[in-house]
Order: structure tokens, then sequence, then C-alpha cells
């Protein structure tokens, strides 16, 4: 990008990145900036200076601003916000509750049975077991586990874009 950006623009050079490894390849400088628990890697066309970020318009584009605006804030020495694309706490606590009951069920628990250790602190009586709400939901729970087991876990992976959505062109 050219230096006359504005008057607000800021050029980043990589000699003043702490920690910073340079390197050239394929007529680029290369990049490798570690800060705390993450890596920036950057690719500059030339040695004086970065003044922009560019990103392609492509179905990873979230993501790539996510690490745009990740990069920001560790040259700004703002400590890092969550990440883009981290499974938010209510899906894992029902991954966890999915694992368990697969679990259970291999090794021969009724469905009874992994209602009362699973979702409930009291035991349930077997006359009220036939229309108790937690049956229902116990068999919700394992067709979710056998999607999963039989490849939908695959799509955790690939949190939060779908592996089924074609791009838009």
């Amino acid at each position: 990008m050219p230096a006359s950006i504005g008057p607000s623009h800021r050029s980043v050079h990589p000699s003043r990145l702490s920690s910073a490894s340079v390197w050239m390849h394929s007529g680029e400088f290369q990049v490798l900036w570690p800060v705390s628990t993450q890596r920036h890697q950057l690719v500059a066309d030339s040695s004086s200076g970065i003044n922009a970020v560019v990103l392609p318009l492509d179905v990873a584009f979230e993501t790539r601003l996510d690490a745009a605006r990740r990069f920001w804030r560790a040259l700004n020495g703002r400590p890092p916000a969550p990440a883009y694309g981290a499974l938010p706490q209510q899906a894992k606590i029902r991954h966890i509750l999915n694992l368990r009951a697969h679990d259970g069920r291999r090794t021969g628990a009724t469905y009874r049975q992994l209602a009362e250790v699973l979702m409930s602190r009291d035991p349930i009586a077997p006359r009220d077991w036939r229309d108790h709400h937690l049956r229902h939901k116990v068999r919700a729970i394992l067709r979710r586990t056998d999607r999963l087991v039989a490849g939908g876990y695959r799509d955790l992976l690939f949190y939060p874009h779908s592996r089924g959505r074609k791009p838009d062109r």
C-alpha cells in the first residue's frame, strides 16, 4: 500500500516487533511474530513497513478479519479478545452431555438410568417413566449423539462455518 494512506495511518516495521522472525521468501518478506500464546504470520512486500492488511473476500474472510483484529490488539498492547469461532459455552456443555450419554449407552445403561444419572437428582419411578419428560429428552440426546458419532463431529472442526455450505459466487 502506498505510504500516503492518510494522516491516521501508522507503519509497522517488522524490526520493531519484539522476538519476530523475518525472512525473505518468493520476493516477499515473511514475518512470524509470537505474542504470548498467539502467533501472527505476516507477508509484506517490502521490509520498510506494513501499512495495511489486505484480506481476500473468500469463505474464511471472517476468520481472517478476526486474526487482523487480534493482531491490531497485540500491536497496541491490548489483551486478546475471544477468538472468532470459539464454541459457545452452552454448546460445549451440550456436547459433554452427548458424550456422557453415548458412553453410558455403550456400557449398557437403560434410558431411565441415563436420565437419572445425567439429568435428574431424584430417582424416577418405573410407573412415571413412560410419560416422563426426561424420557423424550434422553431419546433426543441419543439421536443427536448417533449423528455426531456417524461423522457429524467433523462439523465441530469447521465451526462456525459449515462443511455442507457451498461458497457464493
